[in-house]
């Protein structure tokens, strides 16, 4: 039994030192830390952090903790699901996995290891974004610090997210078709799926971001949280935190159980390393309905990277390589030219402001792995060996690339935009500017596409929720709501982006020649 726990120990105590040492844990830490600054609000403002029957809620460490800890379950079952999905991955490609199949380690115990591992993750991730956010009572708090109070809203409402996000990154990984880019997504519909019925429908066996147990203490529906009006003449309500009974908390207990079912659906799919199973997975990949589709999806690839190359010419310029990388970011997934054919026709029967978020989150997905895919893929010193200075100027190389497959995506709302409102031309053209600085820059500094892809689509979604109302939201004008100053703002940020990317780039460079 001592040796079990051994084992145990060592994976998750491996894991955890992983993922912290990696600078994509720091750059998410960094910017989810910044969030409560944006997301409480100054009173004076007109704004409040969360009404109450009405009421704006006093800012106490309650209502303080209660908010940020909803918040936190958020972007646990968002950011939190992409920073440890990689797991079992990162064991293939060290080749530690081989070596972990050698030993007498039972498959059931390496993925209770790789659960327990998240679950510690993301435990001490989420108590750090805890005192982040308790600074803010210090800040905006009209009630004095209650560490105890405020911690404890955590502990009512986060555990069940670390839970369940930590057990179906297991299950995923373990599931061939689910462990790439297309699990990535499959994830964030499942998990915006339970959102929605845990907040519209009291589901209880949903509710792993507790929207359903938050009401329920409140005993109200009239609630609002995250930078919403008040009326000053109602006056505040001083919320004393959640107080839930035996059988409440008893419900919420058992939500923590029932993620252990994934990871015995996981066991079923586990290979355990095998050398002969995980080689035939790579083949069998070809004959999932994804490689079919894939597969039926070659020849309008084709064409599409055919007419490219007619445009500009492959090869003899520095845009001739980064019109190549676009080809070979199409061409290594050739759903993406059925994801372009369908933003285009889309596109032309549809509104642009309608069809745009799409278009954009789209693009998004296919840019994700440009400028980190060389680094994952062992090929840097090959690629640094090519002509027209690609080492040196790398983060331009992957930046016009990136622009390249996000232009063949969005060809049509561009020409639309120009021909009924081309006031919004500058807006949108800034928007494609964040988007594929941002994907470049954070592929460059965290080596995977997922930072890139979960603050993407965690931005994603808190743009299409607003739907227009907050100006410093609407990107790329999807709403015809941003101002000059939003614009320029988001101009800044992407220079700023591609500036830092470059540094770090250079930094490296230093290091390794």
């Amino acid at each position: 039994m001592s040796e079990r726990l051994g084992r145990l120990a060592a994976i998750v105590r491996a894991d955890f030192l992983i993922r912290l040492r990696r600078p994509s844990t720091a750059v998410v830490f960094l910017l989810l830390s910044a969030i409560p600054y944006w997301w409480i609000p100054d009173p004076s403002t007109g704004r409040a952090l969360m009404e109450i029957h009405g009421k704006r809620a006093l800012y106490n460490s309650a209502t303080i903790g209660m908010a940020t800890a909803l918040l936190a379950t958020m972007f646990i079952g968002l950011a939190g699901f992409y920073v440890v999905s990689n797991a079992l991955r990162r064991d293939i490609l060290s080749r530690c996995g081989f070596v972990i199949a050698s030993t007498t380690m039972r498959g059931s115990e390496y993925l209770i290891g790789k659960f327990a591992g998240n679950v510690v993750f993301l435990s001490v991730f989420t108590a750090g974004f805890m005192v982040t956010s308790m600074a803010m009572v210090l800040v905006r708090g009209e009630a004095p610090l209650e560490p105890f109070l405020f911690a404890k809203q955590y502990l009512l409402l986060v555990p069940p997210s670390i839970f369940f996000v930590s057990a179906i990154a297991v299950l995923f990984e373990c599931v061939p078709w689910l462990s790439g880019k297309f699990g990535d997504i499959v994830y964030f519909i499942v998990w915006m799926t339970m959102m929605g019925f845990a907040a519209g429908a009291n589901s209880k066996p949903f509710d792993v971001g507790g929207f359903a147990f938050m009401r329920t203490q409140l005993h109200t529906d009239s609630l609002s949280i995250g930078a919403t009006t008040f009326d000053a003449n109602k006056g505040t309500y001083a919320f004393p935190g959640m107080e839930p009974t035996f059988a409440e908390l008893a419900a919420r207990l058992a939500m923590l159980l029932w993620p252990v079912v994934l990871l015995v659906v996981a066991r079923l799919f586990f290979h355990r390393f095998d050398p002969a199973r995980v080689r035939v997975a790579t083949h069998k990949e070809k004959r999932t309905w994804l490689g079919r589709f894939n597969a039926l999806s070659k020849p309008l690839a084709r064409l599409l990277t055919g007419a490219a190359r007619a445009v500009v010419p492959a090869s003899g310029s520095f845009a001739g390589s980064a019109l190549s990388d676009a080809i070979m970011t199409i061409a290594a997934f050739p759903l993406t030219a059925v994801a372009m054919l369908g933003v285009t026709i889309a596109s032309v029967f549809v509104e642009p402001r309608k069809i745009l978020p799409i278009a954009f989150a789209a693009a998004a997905i296919a840019i994700a792995d440009i400028a980190s895919r060389e680094k994952r893929a062992g090929t840097s010193a090959l690629v640094y060996a090519a002509p027209y200075a690609l080492r040196t100027r790398f983060v331009a190389w992957k930046f016009t690339s990136a622009v390249i497959v996000a232009l063949l995506f969005l060809v049509v709302p561009i020409a639309r935009i120009a021909l009924s409102t081309p006031t919004q031309l500058p807006s949108f053209a800034i928007g494609i500017l964040f988007l594929t600085a941002a994907a470049t820059a954070l592929g460059i500094a965290s080596a995977t596409p997922k930072t890139f892809i979960v603050l993407f689509l965690t931005f994603w979604y808190l743009v299409i929720n607003d739907n227009g109302k907050t100006p410093a939201f609407d990107v790329a004008g999807f709403y015809g709501a941003a101002t000059p100053a939003v614009t320029i703002t988001y101009a800044a940020l992407g220079v700023a982006m591609l500036t830092a990317a470059h540094v770090f780039h250079a930094v490296q460079l230093k290091r390794e020649w």
